[in-house]
């Protein structure tokens, strides 16, 4: 499985919570961060998503991961190119979720209808 960075800590809980294979949750989230990484790079995606919306997408930066809120959309388009079921998908979601929530200070009510996304560079920039 590809470096999860400060993902990983969550996987197996939310397998468990959500009973979903603990396998196929670590190779959804891996494979979201291959995707990420291959958009020349985490840092070129933030630097898009930062102009594209009109809120500033980068809540908070430590090391390699970089903690976002993005319109929903991006959950959907992520969601539409990776093989996995419905149950994994939204047990991806928990997981990019309570990764942020742990890293920020910033409280699910102050989110609005933004979601959170985890990114994790191959390495620092």
């Amino acid at each position: 499985m590809d470096d999860l960075g400060p993902l990983a800590a969550h996987v197996g809980s939310v397998a468990s919570d959500a009973a979903v294979d603990e396998a196929a949750l670590g190779e959804t989230l891996a494979g979201m961060q291959r995707d990420v990484r291959s958009y020349p790079g985490v840092a070129d995606l933030v630097f898009e998503y930062r102009r594209a919306f009109e809120h500033d997408p980068l809540v908070a930066r430590e090391g390699r991961a970089y903690y976002l809120l993005v319109p929903p959309r991006v959950w959907r388009e992520f969601a539409a190119g990776l093989d996995a079921s419905a149950g994994v998908l939204a047990a991806a979601k928990v997981v990019h979720d309570r990764a942020f929530s742990a890293a920020t200070a910033l409280e699910p009510a102050e989110r609005g209808d933004w979601e959170p996304l985890v990114f994790v560079a191959d390495r620092a920039p």
